[in-house]
């Protein structure tokens, strides 16, 4: 496989597993996804609220578009837009990142933040993305899991979503 189509793969795939979180977490009791649990963040609001400005902030820098003045605002009460924007982002970057030629997905980009300061090709930020946002899904699925919340719980590893992936294009083909 090349490396631009393991790229749309993989962004791909961070679309899928958002969306299936997304209709999971619609299912639930809103109130829940407010409610305080011990993570990385006090709640699933919260979690969610991270995932999505930090996927708008990657597929900036990754588009090279200036990210000098990055809204990182948290926003209270607004977990279903929260939601609902985060599967628009994830179509976006699934869109962007497999807009890229090889030789752009081998180019460098250069990260300078108060919290980061590197150099990596493009790509690697593009895993990085998707890393990062099925580290937060796993979070997302313990903190639940905390909360009581046992019924409907996905399963967004890669492999799975590469063989229903084969198994729609084997349906298709009958």
């Amino acid at each position: 496989m090349s490396l631009s189509k393991f790229i749309s793969n993989y962004s791909a795939y961070n679309e899928w597993a958002n969306i299936e979180m997304v209709n999971w977490l619609k299912k639930l009791d809103q109130k829940l996804l407010y409610q305080k649990t011990p993570s990385s963040f006090d709640s699933i609001d919260s979690t969610l609220q991270h995932v999505l400005r930090v996927q708008k902030f990657w597929l900036a820098f990754i588009s090279e578009q200036d990210i000098t003045n990055f809204n990182w605002a948290v926003r209270d009460n607004e977990v279903e837009k929260i939601l609902e924007e985060l599967v628009i982002v994830s179509g976006q970057i699934k869109e962007k990142f497999s807009s890229f030629t090889e030789a752009e997905l081998l180019s460098h980009l250069e990260l300078d933040r108060p919290w980061a300061k590197t150099t990596m090709s493009r790509y690697e930020f593009m895993i990085q993305v998707v890393n990062h946002t099925t580290y937060h899904r796993g979070q997302i699925i313990t903190m639940a899991r905390n909360l009581g919340i046992t019924e409907g719980i996905m399963n967004t590893d890669y492999v799975f979503f590469n063989v229903k992936k084969q198994d729609l294009k084997i349906n298709e083909n009958q």
